[in-house]
């Protein structure tokens, strides 16, 4: 596939772990503000959620592009940081 295509993806896969990484980060304030338990679990719940969706979609992208799993899936350890199991 074209250099285009395959930076893109990249760029995605880079935005998504930023994603990932602020609603670590904010579950992590709503913890030491002491905020509701619950309300702090939905959040996790809902961002684990997001980042799921956001490993599949990289994948279909990357299959889509011919980019083989083996040269780009250092980044997508499904069971590696999750946040609702803080």
């Amino acid at each position: 596939m074209n250099d285009d295509i395959t930076q893109s993806i990249q760029e995605v896969a880079q935005a998504m772990a930023h994603v990932n990484q602020a609603f670590e980060a904010y579950v992590e304030e709503l913890t030491i503000a002491g905020m509701d338990p619950s309300e702090i679990k939905r959040v996790a719940n809902n961002a684990d959620a997001l980042k799921d969706s956001g490993h599949i979609y990289i994948s279909w992208a990357r299959h889509y592009a011919g980019i083989s799993d083996e040269d780009s899936t250092e980044d997508l350890d499904e069971e590696e940081g999750r946040i609702s199991g803080f």
